[in-house]
């Protein structure tokens, strides 16, 4: 059973003012960093065990607004960290600064059987999905045949999938370029609608090594409900990724 992660250092509540006709708003805004004090991009920050809320921006910094004042548990992960897990007492009508460091896992993949390598996916319902016939579906077994150098070159012949690359950026984006795909990681939604981070690549987040399996549904037809959250408003599609670290779970 995982234990609590207590946030390294925690700054003073700064007071914001509210009118009279104003309800209690309280906010969580700061920083996410390594051990070596670099900004951990693209972590996901949720209140317990939801998984939607808000996604750090490149430079690790991110803020969460109309939370319910008093305790709450806090949950911050990233593909390639250890999760983090805090408690803060939150203010009404306040903002609570937090600085957050995140200790990166050993990138040691556990030895398994070819019979099990299937298991995980199994407990996660990707072959019942595969088998039901809705997206499209790309296995261990093919990601082990093709050898992708980024992670982001497995979606390059999914049909109404285009990789836009700009320099070292990359954006995954509907054949028409109107929107982008929304990313699930784990079953973990990365980014949030609105935010200055809507969509990030599968590149920002994890490498070709770390891919496990990957499902993709173009215009969100036959996603699971509980991966929706990113983009259904506009119906541009998700992209859900798992990663070898689900082996040793």
């Amino acid at each position: 059973m995982r234990g609590f992660v207590l946030l390294a250092v925690l700054l003073v509540a700064a007071s914001a003012g509210v009118g009279a006709q104003a309800a209690p708003n309280s906010g969580l805004s700061g920083i996410v960093i390594d051990l070596l004090d670099e900004p951990v991009r693209f972590a996901v920050i949720t209140r317990g065990d939801e998984n939607a809320g808000t996604t750090a921006d490149e430079d690790g910094r991110f803020h969460l607004t109309g939370l319910r004042p008093g305790r709450t548990l806090f949950r911050v992960r990233r593909v390639g960290f250890e999760p983090v897990y805090f408690e803060v007492t939150l203010p009404e009508a306040s903002n609570v600064e937090v600085r957050i460091r995140m200790h990166q896992t050993a990138r040691v993949i556990p030895t398994v059987e070819v019979s099990d390598i299937r298991e995980p996916l199994r407990r996660v319902g990707f072959y019942e999905r595969m088998a039901a016939g809705s997206g499209h579906f790309i296995t261990p077994e093919y990601l082990e045949r093709i050898r992708p150098l980024r992670a982001s070159d497995v979606l390059s012949n999914i049909p109404n999938v285009v990789v836009d690359r700009r320099g070292n950026r990359s954006r995954i984006m509907t054949s028409n370029y109107k929107c982008e795909y929304g990313l699930v990681v784990d079953a973990v939604i990365v980014g949030e609608p609105g935010s200055r981070v809507r969509t990030t690549s599968p590149d920002d987040v994890v490498s070709a090594n770390d891919l496990y399996a990957v499902e993709v549904y173009p215009r969100n037809r036959g996603l699971p409900a509980k991966f929706l959250g990113m983009s259904h408003e506009d119906g541009c599609g998700t992209v859900v990724i798992w990663t070898k670290g689900m082996i040793a779970r």
